[in-house]
């Protein structure tokens, strides 16, 4: 990794239904306490961005890689930050079929929390909305973020219009 330029990852995790989830980071956190946050972390020596990813989900909720339905890239979005204008985050869409309660009874088994409680938001305007129009999300919003959350629709869409035509052809 150069040291010039700092790279994350970041999840857009979402369950079955095609909910989004949020975490509420813990309050007593030096760094961006009691704020909504996604998935994410930055990347360590040696690694690639999906090692990255799966070690974030396991650290910061405690899912498994096996226990992830699917996984699709979303692609590379420059990030503000505060000291560097090189910084990269590699953004992912993640599914899972873990409910709200078992994703906070993982929280509780998680080694040095960040993370204080998940909730699941009705849909991806929802995670927009709150990052767009208030001070409760870490990251910061930008046009490529906005890029990222059409990406994202479109994908929820596209399950939701397979789910439609599983359900048509199963009756």
């Amino acid at each position: 990794m150069n040291k010039d330029k700092l790279e994350f990852v970041s999840a857009i995790i979402t369950n079955d239904e095609g909910n989004v989830l949020l975490l509420k980071r813990r309050k007593d956190l030096k760094l961006d306490p009691g704020k909504y946050d996604l998935c994410s972390g930055d990347m360590k020596e040696g690694e690639v961005p999906t090692q990255t990813m799966y070690r974030e989900i396991g650290e910061e909720i405690g899912v498994k890689q096996e226990e992830i339905k699917k996984i699709e890239r979303l692609g590379d979005i420059t990030t503000p930050h505060e000291k560097l204008k090189n910084t990269t985050t590699h953004m992912y869409l993640i599914q899972i079929n873990l409910s709200e309660e078992e994703i906070n009874e993982r929280l509780k088994n998680v080694e040095g929390p960040e993370m204080e409680i998940a909730q699941y938001v009705g849909n991806i305007n929802v995670l927009r909305n709150v990052q767009k129009y208030s001070d409760f999300m870490r990251s910061t919003y930008t046009k490529e973020l906005e890029e990222v959350f059409r990406t994202v629709q479109e994908k929820l869409n596209d399950r939701e219009e397979l789910k439609r035509k599983q359900w048509e052809e199963e009756r």
